[in-house]
């Protein structure tokens, strides 16, 4: 890539602005970037020493960056020119990677990302002065693009009126971004997508946004058309052009007037109301509710690291909290004597008992009940079980210091019991572990996977075992 490409692109790049920030945009910076930190920036330092954190960066870059938020010990900040570029630095694949959220790597190369993540990972442990044996980073798939099984896209028109769908800006989650292919996403989706927005043309501004899931084995996909009414604009003729891609097996129409998808009114319009993913040996429903890992080929790397983890025994009882659908434990439900999921949400119940049916399945349970609330009541028979594994698979925000302190008082000595935590969180991963030692266990290893290429997320996998057993 020449340096004109890379100073021209690196004008399109900006953090949100606020009220309180709009009139801070006027001081320039020479800065070089040191080193990528977690959540996708890289880190460069003024020259009084303060830490100024800039998006879509490599180490090495020389930059002219703009502040737009100070604070007091560190400021955020944004390309204006790119002086000298980091030796790591390449074109990106994406014409929309320098203002689309999606993506913060890719001009990286995939084995420099996995450098990279390593780094950040190893950092995260040091800084939060936990010691364990810390596994070099391995890929959760086979390709770093193509590998999303879930996009959602958002309907917004061009400057010229053209209908697009679009992915948040980068770093104004207010603003969308036209795009016309995501490398994220197979080629059949894209093609889905493109082909939709070209007919959505045909309508009169439609107020409309698309989520495409998609299955690897086999491969089919599951539409939902999603709109703040009643009306679905261009219904038929939507309808006959999805019907006319062989893989679209099922097409929905989504009411939705939040935020968020959770309080969300579905129509099924054409076809199943489930898709079918296949791990393994293990075939899983996927209704529109479902929460799914978005790695498709890498779950199951995943997977094979959490069994290898828990290793259980046919004497083993296997907890699997935060359970979702059952994948987890039903992908250990062949080697353990028993296994229990606990869920909060109703439906990913409903979806991991249909699930241990259609693999026949018959020593795992699923019960809709709080984490903290199920142990709470469960106390005593848990403390029978001599040989327990725990799965944990937290949201993001990880564990609460109530779980954790939970868990332990329920560890009897002398038994044993194992805690695999599954996280897509380092920095929260570590925070847990830390309240876990403070209460008996010990992390003795972590394996980080990549799950996500091209972005900053890290999942990671860790053994926590009881000390005093």
């Amino acid at each position: 890539m020449n340096r004109q490409t890379l100073v021209a692109s690196a004008g399109h790049l900006h953090e949100p602005l606020t009220q309180l920030t709009r009139g801070l945009m006027k001081q320039l910076l020479n800065l070089t970037i040191e080193k990528l930190i977690y959540e996708g920036y890289g880190l460069g330092h003024d020259k009084d020493g303060k830490a100024v954190f800039v998006r879509k960066v490599v180490p090495g870059d020389t930059i002219k960056a703009r502040v737009h938020n100070d604070k007091k010990h560190f400021a955020y900040a944004s390309i204006e020119e790119i002086v000298t570029p980091g030796k790591e630095r390449i074109a990106p694949r994406c014409p929309h990677f320098l203002q689309c959220g999606g993506c913060d790597y890719q001009n990286l190369s995939y084995e420099n990302q996995l450098k990279e993540k390593q780094l950040i990972f190893n950092e995260i442990f040091s800084r939060a002065g936990l010691s364990t044996d810390i596994r070099p980073v391995i890929s959760g798939g086979n390709s770093p693009y193509y590998y999303r099984n879930v996009m959602r896209y958002f309907g917004t028109q061009t400057k010229d009126g053209t209908f697009s769908f679009g992915m948040h800006d980068a770093t104004d989650y207010n603003k969308i971004i036209p795009i016309h292919q995501c490398f994220l996403m197979s080629e059949k989706s894209n093609e889905i997508m493109q082909s939709l927005a070209a007919k959505l043309n045909e309508a009169d501004k439609p107020d409309i946004e698309l989520r495409i899931r998609e299955t690897k084995e086999p491969i089919t996909h599951m539409i939902e058309l999603i709109t703040r009414e009643d009306s679905l604009p261009l219904k038929e003729e939507i309808l006959m052009l999805l019907k006319s891609f062989p893989t679209v097996v099922s097409v929905y129409h989504t009411i939705n007037r939040g935020a968020t998808l959770t309080q969300a009114r579905r129509k099924l319009l054409f076809g199943s109301p489930v898709l079918n993913e296949k791990i393994g040996r293990f075939s899983f429903y996927l209704s529109p509710e479902s929460f799914f890992q978005t790695n498709a080929v890498g779950v199951k790397t995943l997977y094979d690291l959490v069994k290898q983890y828990a290793d259980p025994s046919p004497q083993d009882t296997v907890l699997d909290l935060y359970c979702g659908t059952g994948t987890i434990g039903i992908y250990l439900s062949t080697l353990a004597k028993k296994v229990i999921g606990i869920e909060s949400v109703q439906e990913a119940i409903n979806d991991a008992r249909g699930n241990a049916k259609l693999n026949n399945v018959c020593n795992a349970e699923f019960i809709c009940q709080k984490v903290d609330s199920y142990l709470s009541d469960n106390k005593s028979t848990i403390q029978q079980w001599n040989n327990l594994t725990i799965v944990l698979d937290p949201p993001r925000n990880g564990l609460t210091k109530e779980i954790i302190e939970l868990l332990s008082k329920l560890k009897i000595d002398n038994c044993k019991w194992k805690i695999i935590y599954v996280s897509c969180n380092p920095s929260t991963f570590v925070r847990d572990c830390r309240n876990f030692e403070q209460h008996g266990w010990k992390l003795e290893k972590v394996q980080p996977i990549d799950m996500f290429p091209q972005t900053h997320h890290i999942e990671c996998v860790g053994l926590l075992e009881n000390i005093r057993s």
